[in-house]
């Protein structure tokens, strides 16, 4: 018989087990109270391979990696992000798979109507992060697959984002004048999206500070994987539309790091799939 001093007959039968149980609680030993533990501790590994217990780690992260996007932009509808994995791989900060999207999203001034990011074997601080010894960071870089879509509301939106405004105080376009070259500011562009086209009127500023409103249509293609070109641009001038050689194929070149599969003019939007690479804070970006 097992444990025979804890099944020694009591007085009162009613009484029987709720006894027993407190004198064999009293007996255990220290050894077996670790054992007893241990087990406690052990029962949720056992169910974690059944669908309904998995993903415990990646139901976690989710929500930490959907505040840290919230952080880092100004505005986004609908976050959605899902995380795939095993817990041993997400907790050592080894993401196999994950998944974001979201709507209205605006990042230091540019805005986008929709997008989608895919990416595969992403490294993060998972452990410090859940500690809280760390704000979450990427540790390495990570192509993502991007599905975006633009409106036109959001490319003019975007086009007053003051790092965009920095620039094209800078930028200078240079235009054929009186058999020579002559550098213009561009001021106040505003762009209309039409089949497989881009209008986009402007005031171009002459050295001497003269303001000239144009309007220029062009189409817009990509021409190897970050590259983009202009597709026969013309000059609308008093209802006439003159071609534009000297803008005819130019190349714009785009970060390397961007992959070009899908570029869609339609009128209001332009769609875009392609990869892109996501380097850490500190990761210096290669130049091409």
């Amino acid at each position: 018989m097992l444990f025979p001093s804890c099944r020694r007959p009591a007085p009162d039968p009613s009484s029987l087990e709720a006894q027993s149980a407190a004198r064999c609680r009293q007996r255990l030993s220290p050894v077996g109270q670790r054992l007893g533990l241990a087990l406690l501790l052990g029962l949720p590994t056992m169910f974690w391979p059944w669908p309904g217990f998995a993903q415990i780690a990646g139901s976690l992260l989710s929500p930490l990696v959907a505040a840290w996007i919230r952080s880092e932009v100004q505005q986004v509808d609908n976050l959605q992000v899902q995380i795939a994995g095993s817990d041993a791989q997400i907790l050592n900060g080894q993401i196999p798979q994950a998944q974001v999207s979201g709507d209205n999203l605006i990042y230091q001034g540019f805005q986008v109507s929709h997008l989608r990011l895919q990416g595969q074997d992403i490294r993060l601080n998972v452990g410090e992060a859940i500690q809280g010894r760390s704000p979450l960071r990427l540790l390495a870089p990570v192509p993502v697959q991007v599905s975006l879509r633009l409106t036109e509301d959001d490319l003019n939106r975007t086009l007053q984002a003051p790092l965009i405004q920095s620039q094209l105080a800078q930028a200078q376009v240079q235009l054929p004048f009186g058999g020579q070259a002559v550098p213009f500011l561009i001021r106040q562009p505003q762009v209309t999206l039409e089949q497989n086209r881009l209008r986009i009127q402007a005031q171009l500023v002459t050295p001497e500070g003269v303001e000239v409103p144009v309007t220029v249509l062009t189409g817009l293609q990509a021409q190897g994987p970050n590259q983009l070109r202009l597709v026969n641009p013309l000059w609308v001038s008093e209802g006439q539309e003159i071609p534009i050689p000297g803008l005819a194929d130019f190349p714009i070149q785009l970060d390397p790091g961007v992959r070009i599969d899908r570029l869609e003019l339609q009128p209001g939007q332009i769609l875009y799939e392609g990869m892109l690479v996501i380097y850490p804070e500190a990761a210096a970006v290669p130049q091409g």
